[in-house]
């Protein structure tokens, strides 16, 4: 045997032949729970969110880099850069759970009313399909068609042109 086993053997005979020893025992701490939190294990409601809308979506531009995402005429598809934007409007909707968005849709100011509404709620669909394959629920997202009764527009430089087919991520 050696020194340690045999230290730590006698120390265990002695634990249980001394009352005053056996008895010993370590404090119990309190389980400290944050006012804003929840025990575990109790139900309850997501945490109420500590910014207005405004301040959100202006939260969602900064760290996804844009509320929008641009369309060819025509089309529903997404391009590589539409991607790119809305993946990392998906980390930032997966990282504040208690947010829930409207897709806004809209056609080109070319297009027809009937066509322009329908188009714009493929792209909204389009957009919305993306990013709940991201892992963002399906019922924290509303899809909304504008077709081209709301054209916006874009500033390049000190330019400020029309903006075109397009989907508009909107903090509720």
């Amino acid at each position: 045997m050696t020194l340690k086993a045999t230290t730590t053997a006698a120390f265990l005979m002695a634990a249980v032949a001394s009352p005053s020893l056996a008895q010993f025992h370590m404090p119990r701490l309190p389980v400290l729970i944050p006012h804003h939190q929840e025990a575990p294990g109790m139900p309850g409601q997501p945490p109420a969110p500590l910014a207005s809308p405004g301040a959100l979506q202006a939260d969602l531009v900064v760290k996804s880099g844009s509320d929008t995402v641009y369309f060819p005429q025509h089309s529903a598809s997404l391009d590589p850069n539409s991607a790119a934007t809305l993946a990392a409007q998906a980390r930032w909707l997966l990282a504040n759970p208690f947010v829930n968005i409207r897709l806004e849709g809209h056609g080109g100011p070319m297009d027809s009313r009937d066509y322009a509404l329908a188009i714009g709620e493929r792209r909204a669909d389009s957009v919305r399909d993306f990013l709940m394959l991201q892992g963002v629920a399906p019922s924290r997202i509303s899809v909304i068609s504008w077709g081209k009764e709301r054209p916006g527009t874009v500033r390049i430089g000190t330019s400020v042109v029309a903006a075109g087919p397009r989907v508009v991520t909107r903090v509720q």
